[in-house]
């Protein structure tokens, strides 16, 4: 039976609780119901003893503050919980101002009221005041107006027996009413006291979670008071606990006294520390200071003020991270950075010398294979004709090396300023530069019109000239075509260049760009597989890329692009195109 009762009193004290409400907020529908059942069985006994004793009036009225009562449950059920509890003090007071009107002022029922008042104090929190003053106000006002209108309600009092017999049968009630008022508060306290308990427990939880997570974090970080004292340091800024412990409450010139460091770097510290509060802002800087074991320590170090909602300052955060062996690291990648430039440009020099003291022996190696052919006419035979040809052709094979190598070598070097380039005017030079060959391979050539750039003239004028000579070169159709086109895409420009030539067959893609790589013999097409890696180099050092699209037997288009930063707003035509047949420009 106990048991029984037990869970009852359980279910009807959960009434309405919902599982998206917080803790808090199940903790008073909880309070609501008991109040409400505490109030259901005083009320209930009370509706019994008037129906023993013959007052049917009372009876009438009880049940009637009984089912107000019901609706202040349908009230709770719903969710409107601070409505329910208004509603309740609405019907405790009407039904005890029309109980004392009708049983006369002797029998006290009036009184109920000063009860009532102290209702709202169990109801709401401290917090809701206007609720609480209003709620006090709805018991306090009817009673002071039923003394100040007494008179006028005696005539609807009961006989005396029965004001009497209400007198004896509601003693009892009036007691019992406020024992239960006395639990419902007390049991209200200690609901909250747990609450209190628990939501320590839980911020002690998490401060200790929150300095474990602090204490793992490879940065030093403290916090400062509002009069710059230490309070609180992780372990990585200190790792001795004692000196730890001993620093809380202390200030950074009692630290540097007690580890006899330099108290100017306290004064800076301290500097920045008002600084921060005064910007109200972080302030990072980078300190140089010499430690307790003489060693130069260098880190970057920042404060920054911790407000409350409403503004008020609650702390000073400040971190420092040590970068010495980043300084440490830049000061040898300085070194290293000065001693690879200047091995740079002794491989530059070198190139030069070789390139230079290169070509005079080659030249005067083919210059006397010719003299020696000439001043032999009718007497060399045929091998030894072909062998002395054979040989300048190996002779010039090696001079255009020495002189691709040299132009590979300086592709990414560009000493001049940034120059404007018109990139119409450097095709247009390297047509005409090209304007035999073209003619004599009866090459048609259409280009759209270009942009003006930031770029090395020379250098876009090797890339075009090296992707038209291999335009050319590898194609072997009666009718050869190459069109050049340039688009303006969301950040760069990609610039092609179209032929029907032989192809290239999709795994040699990225290879053909490396240096000294050839998909064909010199005995088929002449070349030092040195052009296409320079034009990648100097695209790529303007910050672009370059691929090609080809299949065996119709042709490729080689792309570069150009990064827009580097090129000035003027954009490519896609309209106009510019036709060259023999070199003759057809409009």
């Amino acid at each position: 039976m106990v048991t029984f009762l037990g869970r009852l009193w359980q279910g009807l004290s959960n009434t309405g609780v919902g599982y998206t409400n917080s803790e808090h907020e199940r903790r008073e529908v909880v309070l609501l119901n008991r109040a409400w059942l505490l109030l259901i069985l005083i009320q209930s006994t009370s509706l019994v003893s008037h129906l023993i004793h013959g007052l049917h009036r009372s009876a009438n009225m009880t049940a009637g503050f009984i089912a107000g009562l019901f609706i202040i449950h349908f009230l709770i059920r719903a969710g409107k919980i601070n409505a329910a509890k208004i509603a309740a003090i609405a019907v405790i007071n009407a039904n005890t101002v029309l109980m004392a009107i009708f049983f006369g002022a002797h029998t006290n029922l009036i009184d109920f009221l000063l009860l009532t008042a102290l209702l709202p104090l169990y109801f709401f929190e401290a917090q809701n005041r206007k609720l609480i003053f209003w709620s006090v106000a709805l018991s306090i006002v009817p009673f002071a107006l039923y003394h100040y209108m007494a008179p006028y309600f005696a005539q609807y009092e009961l006989p005396m027996g029965q004001q009497m017999a209400m007198f004896n049968t509601t003693n009892w009630v009036k007691v019992l009413s406020l024992a239960a008022l006395v639990f419902l508060i007390y049991h209200k306290n200690a609901l909250y006291e747990k609450e209190v308990q628990e939501k320590e427990a839980q911020l002690i939880g998490q401060k200790k979670l929150y300095e474990c997570m602090l204490d793992q974090i490879p940065i030093d970080i403290v916090t400062f008071d509002k009069q710059l004292k230490y309070s609180y340091i992780n372990s990585t800024a200190i790792k001795d606990p004692q000196i730890r412990s001993w620093l809380i409450g202390k200030t950074n010139v009692d630290y540097f006294k007690e580890r006899n460091l330099d108290m100017k770097v306290a004064a800076e510290r301290d500097r920045i520390l008002h600084e921060a509060l005064s910007q109200e802002q972080t302030v990072e800087f980078e300190e140089t200071f010499v430690d307790r074991h003489g060693s130069l320590r260098h880190s970057i170090k920042g404060t920054s003020p911790i407000y409350s909602e409403n503004k008020e300052l609650l702390c000073l955060i400040a971190y420092s991270l040590d970068i010495t062996d980043i300084k440490e690291a830049e000061r040898k990648l300085k070194e290293y950075a000065v001693e690879l430039e200047r091995k740079n440009e002794d491989l530059h020099h070198f190139v030069n010398a070789t390139s230079h003291d290169l070509k005079t022996p080659l030249r005067n190696i083919t210059s006397y294979l010719q003299l020696l052919e000439k001043r032999n006419t009718g007497k060399l035979d045929g091998e030894s004709l072909s062998m002395i040809a054979h040989t300048i052709k190996s002779v010039k094979h090696l001079n255009q090396l020495i002189k691709d190598i040299y132009h590979y070598s300086i592709a990414d070097r560009n000493e001049k300023p940034a120059e404007i380039t018109n990139l119409q005017e450097v095709l247009d030079t390297v047509l005409a530069e090209m304007k035999n060959t073209i003619t004599e391979k009866s090459v048609t050539v259409q280009h759209a019109q270009f942009p003006v750039i930031k770029a090395s003239a020379s250098h876009m004028g090797m890339v075009f000239s090296n992707l038209l000579s291999n335009a050319i070169k590898y194609n072997n159709t009666a009718n050869p075509y190459i069109f050049i086109n340039a688009q303006a895409n969301d950040d760069e420009y990609v610039i092609s260049v179209s032929d029907n030539g032989i192809g290239i067959p999709v795994e040699y893609n990225k290879k053909i760009f490396e240096i000294f790589q050839r998909l064909h013999t010199s005995n088929e097409y002449e070349g030092t597989g040195v052009g296409l890696a320079i034009c990648s180099k100097i695209v790529e050092n303007y910050g672009g890329r370059m691929w090609v699209e080809s299949e065996p037997g119709k042709g490729s288009v080689f792309y570069f692009s150009l990064a827009k930063a580097i090129v000035s707003p003027e954009s490519p035509g896609r309209h106009k195109i510019l036709s060259y047949k023999n070199f003759a420009i057809a409009g």
